[in-house]
């Protein structure tokens, strides 16, 4: 990778994916660090791109919002001036998650749909 990566880029990066994601779910900044046993400060200086989380904190927020790992800074590799394309794929993506929970008659039906959809686009 030719572009070096700084420490504000991925705070930058990781803030604007968390404050999407806890706008989304609807809880307040402080439910959201309760329910993550986490510090409000704590919390709030992830959100304000200030600090990023350990590792274990990485986790759990994955987990209470159902995304990957990867998904967090999948969007580093994007070439320069693509990175508005974030908030597209970040909610393809969170679609492509929900659809692996569904039964699978369910989701047979749904990528038919979509696949019509596209066709007929």
């Amino acid at each position: 990778m030719d572009n070096k990566i700084s420490d504000s880029d991925l705070k930058k990066l990781f803030s604007e994916k968390l404050v999407m994601l806890r706008k989304e779910s609807g809880q307040t900044m402080e439910a959201t660090a309760d329910g993550l046993d986490l510090d409000k400060s704590e919390y709030f200086r992830f959100l304000k791109g200030q600090r990023l989380p350990h590792l274990l904190t990485l986790l759990r927020l994955s987990k209470k919002y159902g995304v990957t790992l990867d998904w967090w800074f999948n969007s580093l590799n994007d070439p320069p001036g693509t990175r508005q394309t974030f908030k597209q794929r970040s909610f393809e993506l969170q679609g492509l998650s929900l659809l692996k929970k569904v039964e699978p008659p369910l989701h047979r039906a749904v990528l038919a749909a979509l696949k019509a959809f596209v066709q007929n686009v």
